[in-house]
């Protein structure tokens, strides 16, 4: 019933990133939205639309296999890269932050992880209708990537497409 009703969360119009209901100007470029979202310890928190830095911005949850068996190479990924060149997050789609926080703790302990609620409307505008979805985000907030599906983060594959599509690299 959870899933059904998450999945139908997601399943929200992919507007977000093609502009709304209108025809996106042919230079406009997708931005993240700002979002609030809860840390592990349940305190309400901003993950702002701009920030100092480039972020990789990952959404999966707790029911999701594929989310689950990536969130290992994001934390590898973390480790390895200059945290001045690239933050990595995980949003976790939840209501429940305990279970989330139970879950990092055996197997990604030390990514940066927040939760937020399935239900709040920038959730469904973002489009997402499939989990997991990683975003690449500058730091003024412009999205210059989107993927869709599980990748292994931490391979050398994707480091160098990483470092290709970031600003300044």
């Amino acid at each position: 019933m959870k899933r059904r009703a998450a999945l139908t969360c997601l399943a929200g119009a992919s507007a977000w990133l093609a502009g709304c209901d209108r025809a996106p100007a042919p230079d406009a470029k997708p931005r993240w939205p700002s979002l609030k979202v809860r840390d592990l310890a349940g305190k309400s928190v901003t993950l702002p639309s701009a920030s100092g830095g480039a972020r990789l911005i990952n959404l999966w949850a707790l029911w999701c296999p594929p989310c689950r068996q990536e969130l290992p190479g994001l934390e590898r990924l973390a480790w390895a890269v200059d945290s001045h060149k690239l933050d990595v997050f995980a949003v976790a789609l939840a209501e429940d932050g305990f279970a989330v926080r139970e879950y990092l703790a055996q197997h990604a302990a030390s990514l940066q992880s927040v939760v937020i609620s399935p239900d709040v409307p920038v959730v469904r505008e973002m489009g997402l209708d499939a989990l997991p979805q990683t975003f690449l985000v500058a730091a003024d907030g412009e999205v210059l990537a989107r993927w869709v599906g599980a990748r292994e983060w931490d391979s050398a594959a994707v480091r160098e497409q990483l470092d290709r599509m970031l600003p300044g690299a």
